[in-house]
């Protein structure tokens, strides 16, 4: 599939600007990001878009549902999700790799 592109953001989540203007980057990446950080109802477009990965810190037992709602989001946005890598530290927080493509 051709790839995507939008406007780059800076590590605060800010438009990047570079020599002023704004910079335009490959977006697979913010996408996937933003899905997995987003809870339904951020996006009034989209209302059902988002796993919201934060209600998930602190909890114990729920890395399957949390793979499981990465999985199915990230696949209704077109992409294919094949075995999210979740890692919960010990003070709850999640690093994650969702191994995920577009189709």
């Amino acid at each position: 599939m051709a790839a995507l592109f939008d406007w780059g953001l800076d590590e605060n989540g800010d438009l990047d600007i570079e020599e002023n203007d704004f910079t335009y980057v490959l977006s697979d990446q913010q996408h996937i990001q933003d899905t997995i950080e987003a809870a339904p109802l951020w996006w009034k477009q989209f209302p059902g878009d988002g796993v919201a990965i934060r209600r998930y810190e602190g909890s114990s037992g729920k890395i399957q549902k949390l793979m499981g709602s990465m999985k199915q989001q990230l696949q209704n946005d077109g992409y294919s999700c094949n075995n999210p890598d979740i890692v919960q530290a010990p003070n709850g927080t999640f690093t994650y790799n969702p191994n995920a493509t577009r189709l």
